[in-house]
């Protein structure tokens, strides 16, 4: 039988641990747990009167030099 990977939180970080399990050579059976309604933790988009979409959360994220650009990537794989 194989492996099963719980992962608690459904924020960015669960997210991504989970992204990334279910990408492994011989992924696991990923199991993520969320306690509130919606998934992205902190993170959440908005959509405001004219249309635009708004990105609300915590902290900025400041894209500068290469961790900022792998940051950055994170957003882009969900």
């Amino acid at each position: 039988m194989g492996r099963t990977v719980v992962v608690l939180g459904g924020g960015i970080s669960g997210l991504a641990a989970s992204y990334h399990l279910s990408r492994a050579p011989c992924p696991p059976k990923v199991v993520l747990v969320e306690g509130s309604e919606r998934l992205g933790g902190w993170i959440r988009s908005v959509r405001g009167p004219n249309g635009a979409i708004f990105e609300l959360g915590p902290r900025g994220i400041r894209p500068a030099g290469a961790l900022g650009a792998r940051t950055l990537l994170l957003f882009l794989l969900f």
